[in-house]
């Protein structure tokens, strides 16, 4: 499994538009067939400040993910709203095999 989270400062006046292609990125997302999940949600404890978790059945679901052209426009709109650069992690998750029942 892969694990991309990003982080990124929005001002309150620019968080209306940050919403709006949010939404989209997030909704658009979860149909693509190797998407495991995907969330953004606002730091309660810092305003303005918005993260971003993704899982991904696989590398080939997250290269697919980002050649979309609706993921293209989010990362090109999202340059125009965040206040400094957006930080994002990208993590392959290993996973332990189920137990076998006893």
């Amino acid at each position: 499994m892969i694990v991309i989270t990003g982080r990124m400062a929005i001002p309150s006046e620019k968080q209306p538009a940050f919403h709006k292609i949010a939404e989209q990125q997030v909704r658009l997302s979860r149909k693509e067939t190797g998407c495991l999940n995907y969330w953004y949600f606002e730091d309660q404890m810092e305003p303005g400040t918005f993260f971003f978790y993704e899982e991904w059945k696989d590398r080939d679901a997250v290269s697919f993910h980002f050649e979309q052209a609706y993921c293209l426009d989010f990362v090109k709109n999202l340059r125009d709203l965040t206040a400094g650069k957006p930080d994002m992690h990208i993590r392959t998750i290993a996973e332990k095999p189920d137990k076998p029942a006893v």
